[in-house]
Parts: structure tokens; sequence; C-alpha cells
């Protein structure tokens, strides 16, 4: 079973550092999308923020007669809204019901926490079959934990450089709960030039200079190390990957047949940091980014 989940921000809006083209041209999508069926990934993670993805996926799967595992987000909003926005997203998927539905804003779920109840009413009524959060902090998680809420899917930041998460997916694991990681190449940093690291980012610098280094040493991509390194952990069910071309798509899901062993996890688990100026991208200062 292939682990990849296809992420699709890149459908609908600009989005990742290393993406200079902006929003994927709609037949280049579909190619994706086809492509992603034939290799086996079944299951597409979008949102309602995400621009016209929902549109331009709902095309697809009236046009292909195909469909996919859906899991798409809720956006910051108060209780009474959550049926309409949901049901807003299955009209533009073109689909009865959906996989996920995560809340994508924390901090709107704490301003009003009657929106998890709202979920719940969705999927008794059999239009979502599990429901959960997209989370950014263990703050966040540890919040929920206390609440005992009956999450089936949590989706997590997780790679070389971000493994906040890692000490509590034993115990989510242990609970039945779906964990899926994504920003596994913190929207493409980990591809940059060490060189065109000053300033802002100066200070993940070193840490990117070693990738570069083991990757050299190994003769393994760094794509091949980030995926690796994610798919090495038992925990995680599922990686969300975003893509910025068919090219692009095709080079990652290779990179899932790469075998990465045991030392080189070890390796890789010592480029971890915890500076959420870094390792949350919605808190870079982009202008200080070189390209």
């Amino acid at each position: 079973m292939n682990k990849l989940v296809l992420g699709t921000a890149q459908f609908g809006m600009d989005y990742g550092i290393n993406n200079k083209r902006g929003k994927i041209p709609r037949a280049e999508v579909f190619e994706i999308l086809e492509s992603a069926l034939k290799s086996g990934i079944d299951t597409i993670d979008t949102a309602s923020s995400y621009g016209d993805s929902e549109e331009v996926i709902g095309e697809f799967i009236r046009s292909n007669r195909s469909t996919f595992k859906i899991i798409s987000k809720l956006p910051g909003c108060r209780h009474p809204e959550v049926g309409d926005i949901f049901e807003s997203s299955l009209k533009k998927l073109g689909v009865p019901k959906i996989y996920g539905y995560l809340i994508h804003s924390f901090p709107s779920y704490k301003n009003d926490e009657k929106v998890w109840g709202e979920l719940e009413d969705l999927q008794s009524a059999g239009k979502v079959k599990k429901i959960g959060f997209s989370l950014y902090s263990p703050d966040e998680l540890e919040y929920l934990m206390g609440k005992k809420l009956k999450i089936d899917i949590v989706q997590v930041p997780f790679s070389v450089f971000d493994q906040r998460f890692e000490r509590y997916l034993p115990g989510l694991k242990k609970m039945g709960v779906e964990i899926h990681a994504r920003s596994i190449f913190l929207q493409g940093l980990v591809f940059k030039k060490p060189d065109n690291l000053d300033g802002y980012f100066k200070k993940i610098r070193d840490k990117i200079e070693c990738l570069n280094r083991l990757t050299g040493e190994l003769g393994i991509p760094i794509v091949s190390l980030c995926t690796g390194f994610v798919m090495a952990n038992g925990c995680i069910d599922k990686a969300v990957v975003g893509v910025d071309s068919l090219q692009n798509f095709i080079e990652i899901e290779k990179s899932t047949k790469d075998f990465i062993g045991e030392k080189t996890v070890e390796a890789l688990s010592g480029l971890r940091m915890e500076d959420e100026d870094i390792v949350l991208p919605f808190n870079w200062k982009l202008s200080k980014v070189k390209n």
C-alpha cells in the first residue's frame, strides 16, 4: 500500500518556498491525479482554504469517474456555520461524502468548542468517515488529549528538522488514531542551497549543510532521505506531500522506493530543531529568502 497522501494546496493557489511556477495548470493537475491513481495513492488532502483546489478535484472526479479517499479541512468559523461550509465542500468536490474532515484552525476551535460536536454530527449522519485535527504545536495536542475527544485522525508536521511531535506518536497510535505527517520537506526548505540561506534562515544553514553532506556520502537524494525518514517511523500511517509539477510528483513517488537504514535514520534524527520560527512556515519572513 502506498503511504503517500497527495497534498493539493498547489492545485488551487501559489504555495511553497521553492515553487517558482505558482498555481499548477489544470491540465497538469489532471495528469498528476491520474499518475497518483496509477501509483496506488488512494488518498488526497485538500481544504476549503486552498483556493479552488476542491473545485479542480471535483472536476477531475466527474470527468474521470474515479475517486480517492478525500480529506478536507474546516476553516476557522463558529459552530452554526460548519454544516454549510461542509456542504459547500461536498458540492465543489462532487461527492456525497468524504473520508476525513479536519479542523484546520485550532484557535478557532478553542474559541468555540461546539464546532467539534458539529463534526460528530456529520460523522453520525454518514457524511464523513473520520474526523480530527490539523495541528501545528504539541501544546495543541496536549490540550486536546485533556479533553478526551474521540479523534480519528491527526495531521501533524514531521520532518528531519521538525520532530516535535515524535514522543506523542506511540500514545496516539495506541489510542487508534490515524497519524498523517505533513511538511515532510518543510515546504521545500530542505532543497534550498545552503549558500542562499542567510539572514533569517541562517539558523538552519548548518543543518541543511549536514543534510547535503549526508546525501553526498550515501549517494541518496535529499528527497529520498526526507521521505525515507518519515516512512521509517512505524507510528506514521500516511505522509502528505505537495507537488508543484508532474515531474516533481514522479520524483517524490519514486523516492519512496529508496531504502534508508537504521544508522541513516539515526543520523537524520540528529538534525532536529525546536525553533518554531523555522519549523513553522507561517512564521517565516519570506522576504529574507534568496532563490
